[in-house]
C-alpha cells in the first residue's frame, strides 16, 4: 500500500474526495472538487425574517381535536441551501449530536454536486451556521455522527470505483469539538500522527442513499442495484471494511430499533431483518408501488413502520401482522386549490413519540397526533412558504427541506405545556382545557379561565383572562382599559415577518410567571402594568421596548435579547 500523508487547511479541503484509500497514487486530487464557504455566506446563510409563531390550517374530517388545542408550532430560524456552480442544493438528511445540528446536501438527477453545513443549535434564538463544504464531483445523501464524535456520510460520486461503476461513496471524519477538523490527515507511517479522515469508493451499487449507526459500525442503504451492508469502520484494508452484505432491488430507505432493521425498496416492499447476526429476512409485506428514482423514507412509530407513499400519503405497516394497519391520506390545505396533484406528493416522513410528521411536496408539512388505535386525533397542516420535500423530528426540532431552503421548526405540544403555577397566584388545577376558538376576546366584567394549549389568531382582553399552559398567539395581542391577564406558563406572539405588537393600555395588568416571547413591539402605556410573579421568568422582545411615563415594569425577570 502507497501510504502518503496529507496535512491541510480545510478552508482549501484539498484532496480527500477524489481518490479512495488504496489508490491515492493512482487517482490525482483536483483543490477545485471541494471548498469551504467564507465567513460571509455563512453569516448570511441563516436568517430569521419569519422566527416565530406559524400558523397552520387545522383539518378536522371528524377528528376527536382541533389541532389549536393540542399542539402550535414555531418557526426557529431559516437556512438557505447551498449554491454549487450556480445550482441551488436540496437538503437530504440531517442529524443531531449535542449541540450541533448537521445537514447533508444534494442535486437531483444526473449531475453530482453535493454539501454539508455544521450548525449550532444551542442557543435556540441564535442558531449559527458555522462550517460549509461544497462538492462538484458528489452528492452527499444521509449522514449521522456516532457516539465517539464521528461524522459518517454517504453519496454518490461522479469518479466511479476504477471503471466498476459504483458510484456509491461512503466517507468519515473524526470532529473537532462538534465541528470539521481543521487538518485532515488520511493515511501514515508515523504512528504518531493520528488519521481524521477517510473516503471510501468500494460499496456496491449506484448511490449510497442512507446511512445509520449500529454498536459503533454503520449499515448502508445503496439504491438501485445496490445493497444493505454492514461496515467497519476505520478498517483494516480500506476506509471501510465490509462485514455482511446482502443484494436488493431499488433500495429507497431504512430504520433500525434495536436488532430490526426495516428496509424499503421499490421491488421487494418493505423488509424486516433481523441483524444481530447477519441480515436475516423475517418477513416481507407489498406496499404501494414507488416511482422510479422518487424519495420515500420509512420511520418506526411505536412498533410498526411508517412509509411515505407519493399521492396515496402515509401507510402504517406491522410486522407482527405482516400487513398495512392504517392509512393517512394526505391532505391539502383549504387555500391550497393552486397546487397541482403531481406536487402533493408525500415524499417523506418522521416520528416524535406520537405525532407524526408528512412532508407533502407543494402540499406542505401535515403534522398529526395519532391514538393509541393510530387514528388522528389532532391534525393541521403547517403555514410555511414552499413545498416539504423532507420532513426530520430531530432532538427538540423539526427540520423541514423546502423549495427554499431549510426550516428549522419546533412543535409546541399539551404534553409540554405548564400545568403548576406559584402558590397563591393562579389555581391552575381547577382550568378546563382550552376549548379552540381562533380569535379570543374577553369581554369586560367577565372572567375566563383555561389550561393546556391556547393557539389563537387575535387575542383581546377586556376582562380577566387566567391561563395556565402555553399562550400562542399568530396575528395581535391587546389589554384593554382595566382588562388583566394571569399567565403560569409561556406567551407566544407572533412573528419577524408580520412583527406583532403587545400593547399594555392604560389601566391594564399582565401578570407572568415563566416565559414572555414576543416578535415584535412591546408597549406599556400609561397606568399600565408588566409585573412578573416569582422567581425564573423571561422574557423576549424582538423588536423595542416602550415604556410610558406611569407605565410599570415589575418583579424579577431575565432579559433574554438585552432590551431592557
Amino acid at each position: 500500500m502507497n501510504k502518503r500523508l496529507f496535512g491541510f487547511s480545510l478552508s482549501a479541503i484539498l484532496l480527500f474526495a477524489s481518490c479512495e484509500k488504496n489508490s491515492i497514487s493512482d487517482e490525482p486530487s483536483q483543490e477545485s472538487d471541494f471548498s469551504i464557504a467564507d465567513a460571509s455566506e455563512l453569516s448570511s446563510a441563516i436568517n430569521f425574517n419569519e422566527t416565530g409563531v406559524i400558523g397552520f390550517a387545522s383539518i378536522s374530517n371528524n377528528r376527536n381535536s382541533d389541532a389549536s388545542t393540542v399542539f402550535g408550532i414555531e418557526q426557529i430560524a431559516s437556512l438557505e441551501a447551498p449554491e454549487v456552480d450556480g445550482v441551488k442544493l436540496r437538503a437530504t438528511h440531517v442529524d443531531v449530536k449535542g449541540d450541533f445540528a448537521y445537514v447533508s446536501y444534494n442535486k437531483e438527477g444526473a449531475t453530482y454536486l453535493g454539501a454539508v453545513d455544521v450548525i449550532d443549535i444551542q442557543d435556540k434564538y441564535n442558531p449559527v451556521l458555522i462550517n460549509r463544504m461544497t462538492t462538484t464531483i458528489a452528492d452527499i445523501n444521509s449522514l449521522f455522527v456516532d457516539s465517539n464524535n464521528v461524522l459518517v456520510l454517504t453519496g454518490a460520486s461522479a469518479k466511479e470505483n476504477r471503471g466498476t461503476g459504483k458510484r456509491t461513496m461512503m466517507a468519515y471524519f473524526n470532529l473537532e469539538n462538534g465541528n470539521l477538523p481543521t487538518t485532515l490527515v488520511q493515511e501514515v507511517d508515523d504512528i504518531r500522527v493520528e488519521v481524521n479522515y477517510n473516503l471510501d469508493f468500494g460499496n456496491t451499487g449506484n448511490a449510497g442513499v442512507h446511512i445509520l449507526p449500529i454498536d459503533g459500525e454503520a449499515i448502508t442503504i445503496s439504491g438501485d442495484a445496490g445493497a444493505i451492508t454492514r461496515f467497519e469502520y476505520p478498517g483494516m484494508i480500506a476506509g471501510f471494511d465490509e462485514i455482511t452484505t446482502e443484494e436488493i432491488g431499488d433500495l429507497r430507505y431504512a430504520a433500525l430499533k434495536n436488532n430490526t432493521l426495516a428496509v424499503l425498496s421499490g421491488v421487494d416492499g418493505l423488509m424486516n431483518f433481523n441483524v444481530a447476526d447477519g441480515f436475516n429476512l423475517t418477513s416481507q409485506i407489498s406496499t404501494a408501488a414507488l416511482t422510479a428514482e422518487s424519495k420515500r423514507t420509512i420511520a418506526w412509530y411505536g412498533d410498526n413502520i411508517l412509509v411515505s407513499e407519493g399521492t396515496e400519503g402515509a401507510g402504517i405497516y406491522s410486522f407482527e401482522s405482516n400487513s398495512k394497519v392504517s392509512s393517512l391520506p394526505l391532505k391539502m390545505h383549504p387555500d391550497a386549490a393552486t397546487i397541482s396533484t403531481e406536487d402533493a406528493v408525500t415524499n417523506a416522513v418522521s416520528t416524535d413519540g406520537n405525532y407524526v410528521y408528512m412532508a407533502n411536496g407543494g402540499a406542505g408539512l401535515d403534522i398529526l397526533k395519532l391514538d393509541d388505535e393510530l387514528t388522528p386525533i389532532a391534525e393541521g397542516i403547517a403555514e410555511i412558504e414552499g413545498s416539504a420535500n423532507f420532513v426530520q423530528a430531530k432532538g427538540d426540532y423539526i427540520y423541514v427541506a423546502s423549495g427554499k431552503g431549510l426550516k428549522i421548526l419546533r412543535i409546541i405540544s399539551v404534553e409540554d405545556a405548564p400545568d403548576t403555577s406559584p402558590e397563591e397566584f393562579l389555581s391552575c388545577s381547577d382550568y378546563p382545557v382550552f376549548d379552540g376558538k381562533k380569535n379570543l376576546t374577553v369581554t369586560p366584567s367577565t372572567i375566563e379561565s383555561y389550561s393546556g394549549v391556547m393557539n389563537v389568531k387575535n387575542l383581546n382582553v377586556n376582562g380577566m383572562l387566567n391561563f395556565c399552559g402555553t399562550m400562542i398567539i399568530e396575528k395581535s395581542a391587546n389589554l384593554g382599559s382595566n382588562g388583566e391577564m394571569n399567565v403560569s406558563g409561556s406567551i407566544l406572539l407572533g412573528n419577524n415577518r408580520s412583527a406583532e405588537k403587545l400593547t399594555i393600555t392604560s389601566g391594564s395588568t399582565l401578570r407572568v410567571n415563566g416565559l414572555v416571547e414576543i416578535h415584535g413591539d412591546l408597549n406599556i402605556q400609561s397606568n399600565g402594568k408588566l409585573e412578573f410573579v416569582g422567581e425564573g421568568s423571561k422574557i423576549y422582545v424582538g423588536g423595542t421596548v416602550k415604556v410610558h411615563d406611569g407605565g410599570a415594569l415589575e418583579g424579577k425577570f431575565e432579559d433574554l435579547n438585552d432590551r431592557f
